[in-house]
């Protein structure tokens, strides 16, 4: 596919490298991603540790048009996200008063120092506070930082979407009661044909026999359709 923005996931918590806890924002994320535009490129899980995310966030933010990261936004001594995202951008962390106050009236936490540490952001950030939250969405350049708890991150990505809208990716499938290989010489001379068209052949085994799934992907549904006729003709189905 051409000219269509990528996005990048950040995942990090040591209870999804651990399976203590099943990841399931990979999923929506990509899923909603995808149906606005933006193909996602490359997910990448990351232990609780700062220098490690840094390191991730480092490889991502310059290949990529957005940069989505989950976890590692609470309260507690692993959760160094913001720390992360701000070495990793090479941003200084600086007081946000608004954050503080709103530490203070919405969950009473009283002036100290871990108040003072949970109202830091990365120089420049912007807190976005979408209609009906109570906590911010925190974005750095093009990073947009998510907690790790599900139904959280739908809530504030609903909120975000229409930022990433773009040019719709058109999908088209076809199930085929044969193997790959014996799609192999059609599959090949289509792929050839229409190179702006992304292609993607899923076998499945099912009682002893192979089917296969193709996709077809574009952004230009004219190719999408004709690519898929013509591969009807040569497949004869």
């Amino acid at each position: 596919m051409v000219n269509c923005p990528t996005a990048a996931l950040v995942i990090i918590g040591q209870e999804l490298l651990s399976g203590k806890v099943k990841d399931e924002n990979v999923g929506y994320l990509t899923q909603q991603l995808y149906a606005l535009g933006v193909e996602v490129k490359r997910v990448l899980f990351v232990c609780d540790d700062e220098g490690d995310i840094v390191e991730a966030l480092r490889w991502v933010v310059d290949r990529h048009d957005h940069v989505f990261t989950t976890g590692g936004m609470g309260p507690t001594h692993d959760d160094v996200t913001v720390a992360a995202v701000a070495q990793a951008l090479d941003r200084r962390l600086v007081h946000s008063p608004s954050l503080e106050r709103l530490l203070e009236t919405l969950y009473g936490l009283q002036s100290g120092p871990e108040r003072f540490r949970l109202s830091r952001i990365p120089e420049g950030a912007e807190l976005f506070y979408p209609e009906g939250a109570r906590y911010p969405q925190l974005i750095v350049g093009n990073v947009f930082l998510f907690p790790g708890v599900p139904a959280i991150v739908r809530s504030k990505f609903e909120a975000l979407a229409d930022r990433f809208r773009g040019t719709p990716i058109f999908t088209e499938f076809l199930d085929l009661d044969r193997t790959e290989l014996e799609i192999l010489a059609p599959l090949t001379a289509v792929v050839e044909t229409y190179p702006r068209v992304r292609f993607g052949s899923y076998p499945r085994y099912e009682g002893g026999k192979e089917t296969v799934r193709l996709t077809l992907d574009a952004t230009d549904e004219a190719h999408v359709r004709e690519a898929l006729e013509l591969l009807q003709r040569l497949l004869k189905v």
